[in-house]
């Protein structure tokens, strides 16, 4: 079995429901008890372009894609084109459409790896059933569920489960799901190379969330009341989410005019005491950068979520990169203190958003929380989430709002007819917060401010170490890295032993354990998705360390297991 998965893609033209049936057949399997990753690629097009949707599946968890493929679902004559040669020996294309005309080439690579190819007409099955042309995606799912041997009623369950309260005649999607599963296309000997039955599952259904679902849950359990946002492509479905379940949370969510406006509400209901949450990619970030600087002068919380693409300026708007790590750590004018945290999955998403609102709170400073394209929109199968952080606010008495203390952390209370009022400006200012251009006091408040990354730097975690600790070869990244590098150390894919250490936490960044690593002359292997490697420069900046070996990719592709192994193998020494 190929990497120890089974793995299925669809591809066509955004519109012709790629999405739904992948998500379908996703939520089915992991009914089935099956681990999924599944990820979407589609154009920054409201309709049209060329899309595609994949399914890793295993027996265990697993957070990667494969840039291989032992089912090719092409819902047209270009996704057989651009993904014939992904598919691997023994493998099945199932091509959706009257007639296939392929090319010398795609014969031979065809005949060459023994690729079973299937012809079949699902909208004329769907019409056989009654069923508008929409449904035919049902048909192909059916179908694909068939040669995974697994029971129809699940697939129908999920279906159910996915389209209840939507105006859909179910009877009719159901009538697809069968016509597809008992198809007298279907032989028994397309299930041989295809035996998920290898996978042993335990039966026990799993959840499917993606990333932006998690950090939507996440805020919500950290106590968050007021979402403020303009929709940005991969931070929109935090939006979606958040607004479509307003009316069971009661939480306050607004489309603001811009992100200018969206981050001055965020920051305004902070300083109110009530928890709120702004989310962007690139481009918005960059219009809060004068509200993250005047949250550090007055030390009013405030969170934000950069959703990271590929690019500068509009760049690749649907494809992932993680190229806001200098921009988050550097953005804004001025010294003062922020936290810089950086999610992975689904259960880091979780967790690390509740984690941001007790710093902003405790240590009353701007919190940025990055995230990608690849974590934000791709479903992740989980057993259950992690325990919900307790919440901390950090909130106290006071006479002096600015007072200077040994920490740098000063009283803060929240505004209200019960207690004392006091001034908020983003000029510097006394312990008052009375503005003032006194040298003593400017240079007084800016080291107080400062104080506070010291304690909040003390409180952190060093980055986590995964993998044999007698290790020789290691790599070093953060964020959406970590996923193929886990896959490959937890299922032994690898012909040597490698470990990886994980930044969660990149500024302040905590140095000790990489510091160990470098005095054990261990092979250290820089990975990130940006052209600079820019995780790296911080951490250049704090040990002084250059990395000799790095492994970038920037083509808005997240790493496949294979690019990893094909490094590890190519560069063995």
């Amino acid at each position: 079995m190929y990497l120890k998965r089974i793995i299925v893609k669809f591809g066509g033209e955004s519109g012709q429901g790629i999405n739904s049936v992948g998500t379908i057949l996703t939520k089915s399997l992991n009914r089935a008890g099956y681990y999924t990753f599944s990820n979407r690629e589609y154009p920054s097009l409201i309709k049209g372009g060329f899309a595609n949707y994949q399914i890793d599946i295993s027996n265990s968890s697993i957070n990667s894609s494969s840039s291989k493929t032992n089912i090719l679902c092409c819902m047209s004559e270009r996704s057989l084109e651009e993904y014939i040669t992904d598919v691997l020996p023994n493998g099945i294309v199932i091509y959706d459409g009257k007639e296939l005309e392929l090319t010398p080439s795609e014969e031979e690579y065809i005949k060459q790896n023994n690729i079973k190819v299937i012809l079949i007409d699902s909208e004329e099955i769907a019409k056989e059933n009654n069923a508008p042309p929409i449904m035919a995606n049902a048909v192909l799912a059916g179908f694909i569920w068939k040669i995974l041997k697994q029971n129809l009623e699940i697939l129908n369950e999920a279906v159910e489960e996915m389209f209840e309260g939507k105006n859909i005649d179910m009877d009719a999607e159901r009538a697809c799901l069968q016509a597809g599963y008992n198809s007298p296309l279907y032989e028994p000997t397309l299930s041989e190379d295809i035996d998920i039955e290898e996978l042993e599952t335990s039966n026990n259904r799993k959840m499917t969330m993606t990333g932006n679902d998690a950090i939507s849950l996440g805020a919500l359990a950290g106590g968050m009341r007021a979402f403020f946002g303009y929709p940005m492509t991969p931070a929109t479905s935090i939006f979606k989410f958040l607004g479509e379940s307003a009316n069971d949370t009661k939480i306050l969510v607004k489309q603001a005019e811009n992100e200018i406006t969206a981050v001055q509400m965020t920051m305004g209901a902070m300083y109110m005491g009530t928890r709120a949450m702004t989310a962007t990619s690139g481009g918005g970030f960059d219009l809060m950068c004068e509200t993250i600087s005047c949250s550090g002068m007055s030390e009013t919380p405030l969170v934000i979520v950069v959703a990271q693409r590929i690019g500068s300026g509009t760049g690749v708007p649907t494809w992932t990169g993680s190229g806001d790590i200098i921009a988050a750590t550097k953005i804004a004018h001025g010294d003062f203190p922020r936290c810089v945290i950086q999610i992975a999955d689904a259960k880091s998403a979780f967790t690390l958003i509740q984690k941001a609102f007790n710093i902003a709170d405790k240590y009353q400073l701007p919190v940025i929380v990055l995230t990608e394209k690849q974590i934000a929109e791709g479903l992740f199968s989980l057993d259950a989430l992690p325990p919900n952080e307790r919440i901390e606010r950090g909130l106290q008495h006071g006479e002096k709002r600015y007072q200077l203390t040994t920490d740098g952390i000063s009283p803060r209370w929240i505004p209200s007819k019960n207690q004392k009022p006091y001034l908020h400006t983003s000029d510097e200012h006394t312990e008052e917060g009375y503005s003032t251009e006194n040298a003593q006091k400017v240079w007084e408040m800016s080291k107080k401010r400062t104080k506070k990354l010291e304690k909040l730097k003390a409180e952190i975690p060093e980055p986590e170490y995964f993998g044999s600790l007698d290790a020789t070869t290691i790599l070093v990244g953060s964020g959406n890295t970590k996923n193929p590098v886990l896959d490959i150390i937890n299922t032994s894919l690898s012909n040597e032993d490698i470990g990886y250490l994980h930044y969660e936490y990149i500024y302040p960044v905590k140095t000790e354990r990489l510091k160990e690593l470098i005095a054990q002359g261990k092979r250290l292997i820089l990975i990130e998705n940006n052209e600079t490697g820019q995780l790296g420069k911080l951490l250049t900046e704090e040990t002084g360390y250059k990395f000799n070996e790095k492994l970038l990719k920037f083509d808005g592709r997240p790493f496949f297991i294979e690019d990893i192994l094909n490094y590890l193998e190519k560069k063995e020494v």
